[in-house]
């Protein structure tokens, strides 16, 4: 079964790219380019990543970013997440990026973002896996990331970016506040999605919903409190992107065992199974499909079809999804024919 879940092809549509960056590469980062850190040794780094708060994990974040400062720091990142998606055959994936944050503490938002979709693409058409980007604002800097992402979108036509996002702290910082950047962002012809029902309560995932005009949400997890909210999701096939470990260590859950994605299913509410920012959290979509099968009893075909939900609510466009979406039956139906059935 393990080796089943290794050779299928995934598809991944809630992961941060500036968050699959390894403690040793940041250690490695931030010696070359002469960023200090908050510790002095790569196991004191690492000890980090064990966040006792919400907050603790966007301060070392925001430190990570710091680190990246030259257009090869910016291939290193995207060379390092395509190598991850060769190893996991991940085939798909919507990445989270915030050009806000590089304009602020890095080499320019609009720069980091051309290097970034550049070596996507040259990836792409070598063969390697489908990338497409999410430009998230930062709520934590939403006054000036706001502003800043909508704008970018209104004058860019980067090939890869496929809708705006929203990342970062919930707490003081209700979504239906970022009511005009989400509204400028669909005047330019992008889809929307938010992180929500996070560090917030069901109201915000009700917000995103109904205030942004989200297409996705990531996480949605509290969205459990209210029963209203629930039917919300499922009624309009809102697809929420669990990412079960993240929940586990910024304490969202307080075990996987307990994370109620199961109620989602069982509520008639899409889920996607991703992995956030796997080396903060030690993991990765491997484990992820695992920890569903071993601690919420979820089977292979069950994963499957989560999995096929990437592609049913990926935002690349229908063509291209229906091409992967054949792909995958196909290679899935090879290996085990109960998959395509």
């Amino acid at each position: 079964m393990p080796d089943l879940i290794a050779r299928l092809p995934k598809a991944e549509v809630h992961l941060h790219l500036e968050g699959t960056i390894s403690p040793e590469t940041l250690w490695a980062l931030a010696d070359a380019n002469h960023v200090a850190l908050p510790v002095g040794s790569i196991a004191e780094l690492r000890r980090l990543y064990q966040f006792a708060s919400f907050d603790a994990f966007i301060e070392l974040w925001l430190v990570m970013c710091s680190c990246l400062k030259t257009a090869e720091d910016y291939t290193r990142m995207v060379d390092g997440y395509l190598a991850e998606c060769q190893r996991q055959n991940i085939r798909y994936a919507e990445a989270h990026f915030t050009p806000y944050n590089h304009e602020k503490l890095g080499i320019g938002g609009r720069r980091a973002l051309g290097i970034v979709t550049d070596r996507f693409m040259e990836s792409e058409v070598a063969g390697g896996p489908v990338v497409r980007l999410i430009t998230d604002i930062s709520g934590e800097s939403a006054d000036q990331s706001g502003p800043y992402t909508a704008k970018l979108l209104e004058e860019e036509a980067n090939p890869l970016i496929v809708a705006m996002g929203l990342g970062g702290p919930e707490e003081g910082l209700p979504r239906s506040g970022f009511v005009p950047w989400f509204d400028r962002a669909r005047r330019a012809g992008y889809p929307v999605v938010a992180h929500a029902g996070e560090t917030g309560g069901a109201a915000h995932v009700r917000q995103a919903v109904m205030d942004l005009g989200a297409r996705r949400i990531q996480h949605g997890v509290r969205a459990v409190e209210d029963e209203a909210v629930m039917r919300l999701l499922a009624e309009r096939r809102i697809c929420c992107d669990i990412a079960l470990t993240s929940n586990e260590c910024l304490k969202v859950v307080p075990s996987v065992a307990a994370h109620p994605l199961r109620r989602f299913l069982e509520a008639g509410v899409p889920v996607t199974l991703s992995t956030d920012d796997p080396p903060f959290f030690g993991t990765d979509l491997l484990r992820e499909w695992q920890r569903a099968r071993d601690e919420l009893g979820l089977s292979v075909a069950e994963l499957w079809q989560l999995n096929l939900n990437g592609l049913r609510f990926g935002l690349a466009d229908t063509a291209l999804r229906r091409r992967l979406m054949q792909e995958f039956q196909d290679s899935a139906g090879r290996l085990d024919p109960a998959l395509s059935s």
